[in-house]
């Protein structure tokens, strides 16, 4: 799945499934990233974390880094 495709399925899942208004400051955010993500590209699932907060430890570490 290109990652253009796979946020707009977020945003369809949290404005119909979990009925998050659209008119909300992340969903219009949400929108603006999607409209400027190329669409051709497609990220590998594997060699990712297997959490939020251990994504969030590697991307403090990557940033005391430079």
């Amino acid at each position: 799945m290109k990652d253009r495709d796979l946020l707009i399925w977020i945003h369809e899942r949290l404005e119909h499934v979990h009925k998050e208004n659209p008119l909300i400051d992340y969903m219009h955010k949400l929108r603006a990233v999607i409209s400027s993500i190329d669409p051709t590209i497609e990220t590998l699932v594997f060699g990712g974390c297997n959490s939020l907060e251990k994504l969030k430890e590697k991307l403090k570490e990557e940033v005391s880094v430079d």
